[in-house]
């Protein structure tokens, strides 16, 4: 198996979310104690010769083929608490800076969102090792797997089809992208809470803003929490104070990290917006999916008008 994950995100910190049928789901780095059910997966796989050739058709012919990718390849599994090894995405290199990506996604999983998962999960990753170039190849004929391809970033490779597609993810681009700073693109016109405030201060400006959450402060401006719509669905919250309710250990950022890491945290944490606070913890912006989404609509206008 592939050496060198352990500096990446996503061996640390696994991916946790729930598909379309409500099933947790955790995509990690392949271990020697999925390889077994990694194996067991595709020897399941139905029918087998199903898309490019794949998986061989024959058990040993299986056999050898993925034993080759937990060899030689970069891999991850997405995992099912009842069903073991339910998705698996390969990154096999092509010299220094390239690599080749495959996706396969148990039949009975498929359609559930565990595939566009694992692409963004291996898009990540990628990044993380340094690559400048993802590319694959799919079936013309497979539209669900183009579109989630495309939907991740890929890009077609050649305007010439036939009966499989080129696509490709230059990461040069993305990580260019991925690379800018939050003080860069957050929000500084945040709207606070102080914890002695009535939670119907808080009502009151869920009720006439789009915000969901406030982040609370003290008197010196340092972030002590956050409180959210949620917390004011119990009935005799609202009777309260702020700080009563707010929760406390909330996750942050410093205003110097990256899109990326904010990006990761929004995925893993299922959250929308996450404060920003300076070195001396002190509340400077509020970042989520709204600045980050902003910021990408400008760069295309800039490249649209160079």
């Amino acid at each position: 198996m592939y050496h060198g994950l352990e500096g990446c995100t996503i061996h640390s910190y696994p991916h946790a979310f729930v598909n379309r049928k409500g099933e947790p789901i955790l995509v990690t780095t392949l271990s020697e104690k999925w390889c077994q059910p990694l194996i067991e997966m595709y020897l399941a796989y139905q029918p087998r010769n199903s898309f490019q050739g794949l998986p061989p058709i024959t058990d040993e012919a299986c056999l050898r083929w993925v034993q080759h990718m937990i060899d030689h390849g970069i891999n991850l599994v997405a995992l099912s608490f009842g069903e073991g090894v339910v998705g698996h995405a390969v990154l096999s290199p092509i010299g220094e800076l390239g690599c080749e990506m495959l996706t396969v996604v148990s039949p009975s999983f498929q359609k559930t969102g565990i595939g566009t998962e694992l692409v963004r999960c291996v898009v990540q990753l990628s990044d993380e090792l340094g690559f400048e170039e993802i590319r694959l190849a799919v079936e013309m004929s497979n539209a669900v797997a183009r579109h989630v391809y495309k939907k991740c970033g890929f890009g077609y490779r050649s305007e010439v089809f036939h009966g499989e597609v080129d696509m490709a993810i230059d990461l040069k681009s993305y990580r260019q992208t991925l690379s800018v700073h939050v003080s860069d693109i957050m929000n500084k016109d945040v709207i606070t809470a102080r914890a002695h405030e009535p939670c119907q201060h808080a009502l009151t400006v869920f009720l006439s803003s789009p915000v969901a959450s406030l982040p609370v402060v003290d008197e010196r401006g340092k972030l002590e929490g956050i409180i959210t719509k949620t917390d004011l669905m119990v009935p005799d919250n609202v009777r309260r104070q702020i700080g009563e309710v707010f929760t406390r250990n909330v996750v942050s950022v410093h205003e110097g990290c990256t899109i990326a890491k904010v990006i990761r945290i929004l995925q893993s944490k299922k959250v929308r917006a996450i404060p920003v606070v300076d070195s001396q913890g002190q509340l400077v912006g509020v970042v989520g999916r709204r600045e980050i989404l902003n910021y990408y609509a400008r760069r295309l206008q800039r490249e649209s008008e160079a």
